[in-house]
């Protein structure tokens, strides 16, 4: 692996005047999350450019598009914190500083690997290929080392402490043998969710194309809205004043959201690399033990650390649903619910999934509680209803949970529509209680909504963000068009699940699957077979 560039860039148009923007309150509550970042795999780039040329368009239309991203190259940094002042003043609420001097810019380094793009990855169809009658297509992907497209370098805010110089965004162009490459993008979670990280990339590609003399097809997505004080405006109640509602708070904690605290680190299989982390979550002493003697600090539950064995080898599987299976599944999801219509296609194939892996971790004759997590975007969901195109990272984690004896013995219909009730939960006013509650939570990043381990199996959606419609360099044939593989970037732990788009044209959907290789085997072997 040889580095050939490693620089920071700045939006081509500058700022008039240095400005300040406090993000939004779910931004706050995300500050801990994994970095958002995917990678995309192409075969081939042109032939006829060399490869400074090559580099220096995909450099060109990606300053051109951080023009529209400004604040991506500014300082994410945590606000000062002002007793008395608004809710964005409290502690530990992250801040954008841009248009300065000081501007640590977005990391752009371009690598040069020693293989090509067809040993990472099959095909789109070869990944498919292994469909036979139900069975849903299977690539074992453990072979595929994200790290090796992204970069190393810290984030700000990673630790929930360090940041001055580090950049928010960062971006690698890996140079593979045979004319291939690969695109990886990671960001601070509180400055992008999956949605927000793809008005960015379809726009890069637009704007890439025309480098590339190319004239591209409008974006799917449209332009950036970045206002995140629009999200903290569907708050409820007064979200600047000392003390929350009661009866907001109340509202609020009755609504499907786990509560664990990572501050409870003397708890019996507490993983010890959390707690530097966790104590940079935590207010000084002063402040935080006045909260405590202020009962200010809001309910908790333990977190059931002993049932995450972080010494477990975790495998990585993709899975491939064809449109006709995912279909099949609604239909006798609604069937079982006795024609309810309202249950989608991600409802009944979540609702397979989560059964299955539950009975590959054998939980079948078990009474323990076990939990599908769901990452929700907050965008549809408040009132006034926020643009698809808004900036930033508004999700937030539900839960539907069963002993696992239920969960493996209920029929398709009933789970998918304990998650579709799970979801219409969720209405303008429920949104409004929430925020309001997280608004005066005294550390966004105490508490986690969601967990994972073997009763826990964590869901994120990627679904109609367009992944495989990225094209860098346009023209359609063998140097244009979808790319080989697009991969989320996820960290390698026991439960984590992520959707997107099939990248085969079958109107069916890619589930990318972290499981403990036992349960692996077993998933793999008969449990999720059968569609």
């Amino acid at each position: 692996m040889t580095t050939i560039e490693s620089t920071r860039l700045h939006p081509r148009l500058q700022q008039s005047a240095p400005t300040s923007t406090p993000l939004s309150i779910l931004d706050a509550t995300v500050a801990r999350f994994t970095p958002t970042g995917a990678i995309w795999v192409f075969d081939e780039k042109p032939r006829d450019l060399n490869q400074e040329t090559f580099i220096s368009h995909l450099r060109d239309g990606f300053i051109e598009t951080l023009s529209k991203f400004p604040q991506w190259a500014g300082q994410l940094q945590w606000a000062p914190i002002q007793p008395n002042g608004s809710h964005t003043e409290r502690f530990n609420r992250p801040l954008l500083v841009y248009g300065t001097e000081a501007d640590p810019g977005v990391e752009w380094r371009v690598i040069e690997h020693p293989f090509r793009a067809d040993e990472l990855v099959p095909t789109t169809k070869e990944r498919a290929s292994t469909i036979n009658g139900n069975r849903p297509g299977a690539w074992n992907g453990g072979d595929f080392n994200q790290g090796l497209f992204i970069s190393s370098t810290p984030l700000a805010l990673h630790n929930l402490k360090d940041y001055v110089c580090l950049p928010g965004m960062q971006v690698q162009i890996n140079l593979l043998q045979g004319g291939g490459y690969a695109i990886g993008i990671k960001m601070a979670h509180c400055l992008a969710d999956a949605q927000t990280l793809m008005v960015f990339v379809h726009l890069w590609a637009i704007n890439s194309q025309k480098q590339f003399g190319q004239k591209p097809k409008p974006s799917i997505m449209g332009d950036p809205i970045f206002d995140p004080a629009l999200l903290d405006s569907c708050a409820a109640g007064d979200i600047d004043a000392p003390e929350p509602d009661l009866a907001l708070a109340t509202a609020a904690r009755e609504l499907p959201l786990h509560r664990y605290s990572w501050w409870d680190t003397a708890d019996e299989g507490y993983p010890k690399m959390c707690i530097p982390t966790t104590e940079n979550s935590k207010p000084p002493p002063a402040d935080l033990g006045l909260a405590i003697q202020q009962n200010k600090i809001s309910p908790s539950t333990p977190a059931p650390w002993s049932s995450w064995d972080f010494t477990r080898p975790i495998g990585y599987t993709l899975l491939h649903f064809s449109g006709l299976q995912i279909r099949n599944l609604q239909a006798r999801a609604q069937a079982d619910a006795n024609s309810r219509t309202d249950i989608s296609r991600l409802d009944a194939l979540l609702a397979h999934l989560w059964k299955s892996i539950t009975k590959a971790r054998e939980y079948a004759a078990s009474q323990s509680p076990v939990y599908l997590n769901l990452s929700l975007g907050a965008r549809p969901r408040v009132q006034p209803a926020l643009p698809e195109t808004f900036i930033g990272s508004p999700l937030f984690l539900t839960h539907v949970g069963m002993p696992g004896s239920q969960t493996c013995q209920a029929t398709l219909g009933e789970t998918a529509a304990k998650i579709r009730d799970t979801m219409k939960r969720f209405t303008p006013g429920a949104m409004g209680a929430m925020l309001h509650d997280a608004a005066h939570e005294i550390s966004p990043q105490r508490l986690w909504q969601g967990f994972l381990g073997r009763e826990h199996t964590l869901v994120t959606s990627w679904t109609r963000l367009g992944l495989y419609d990225v094209d860098f360099v346009g023209g359609g044939g063998a140097v244009g068009g979808a790319p080989r593989y697009v991969h989320a970037v996820m960290p390698r732990m026991e439960g984590c699940l992520q959707v997107m788009d099939a990248a085969v044209g079958d109107g069916g959907m890619d589930v990318a699957v972290y499981l403990d290789e036992g349960d692996m085997g077993r998933l793999l072997g008969g449990y999720c077979c059968e569609v």
